[in-house]
């Protein structure tokens, strides 16, 4: 059955849930991304095929439901450089108030073509809902079906 499996690379995450604590761990994601390019949460992340998503924590291993992400904390750099590379174009700093009540201010960065240049035209762009954020410490990936608003900063 080795044959048939995808090679997948450890991301080091806290996932922050719509209920309970957040939880620390590994999420995994295949090796090799579109073009050959390294593959990233964010893809992951967007495969509509994902229901859930394996997680490991320490001794325990788990599967999380795609829809009960608030929104996922990169906590390796490397992974959020990762991420950063594809961030391109205009950057708007922003604060985005959770479902949960927990506010994120940072900067989302965003390309879109001639006449669709705002921040709504890139979010309801955005076919599974997940959008970049970086803040002074950290890279999110911010779930927006779970955003309750957002203001420009």
């Amino acid at each position: 059955m080795q044959t048939y499996r995808i090679p997948q690379r450890e991301v080091q995450v806290v996932v922050h849930l719509r209920q309970g604590e957040p939880l620390s761990g590994v999420l995994f994601v295949p090796v090799d991304g579109p073009g050959g390019t390294v593959s990233r949460l964010s893809d992951r992340l967007a495969d509509p095929t994902d229901r859930f998503l394996a997680m490991t924590e320490r001794h325990t291993s788990r599967l999380i439901s795609h829809d009960w992400i608030l929104y996922v904390e990169l906590t390796s750099e490397e992974d959020a450089e990762i991420e950063r590379e594809h961030a391109i174009g205009e950057t708007v700093a922003v604060s985005c108030r959770m479902a949960d009540g927990a506010v994120l201010a940072g900067d989302v960065s965003y390309a879109m073509p001639p006449g669709r240049e705002r921040l709504i035209d890139y979010l309801n762009s955005q076919p599974r809902g997940f959008v970049p954020l970086q803040t002074a410490r950290s890279l999110f990936l911010v779930h927006l079906r779970h955003v309750v608003d957002w203001e420009f900063l």
